[in-house]
């Protein structure tokens, strides 16, 4: 991208003191582009990052066993009627008005 061997004086000193530190820095930098291929020279920016939330919602189905128990109950309920029946008997007498041999 640039030539690196026009960039000459290089000059720098740090003077540090406990915390305080100062820094001059005397630099000349000479960058010639050369663009060779017929590119315009486009200049990256750092990264702007986006940061975007999104919401899945998963269902999850829960199991609830329902249990249904029928009773049932069986009521007898007696009732009474009466029922009639008839009998007969047949008894025999006999009637003795005399007889021939005066016997009983």
């Amino acid at each position: 991208m640039f030539d690196q061997s026009n960039m000459t004086n290089f000059e720098s000193s740090v003077i540090g003191n406990n915390n305080v530190v100062d820094n001059d820095m005397n630099v000349d930098v000479n960058m010639n582009m050369n663009y060779n291929d017929g590119m315009t020279g486009a200049i990256n920016e750092g990264v702007q990052e986006r940061c975007i939330h999104r919401t899945f919602i998963h269902e999850v189905p829960h199991v609830c066993p329902i249990h249904t128990r029928i009773i049932n109950h069986h009521v007898y309920r007696h009732t009474y009627r009466p029922e009639y029946t008839c009998s007969e008997e047949n008894t025999v007498s006999n009637v003795q008005c005399g007889s021939c041999c005066q016997f009983r």
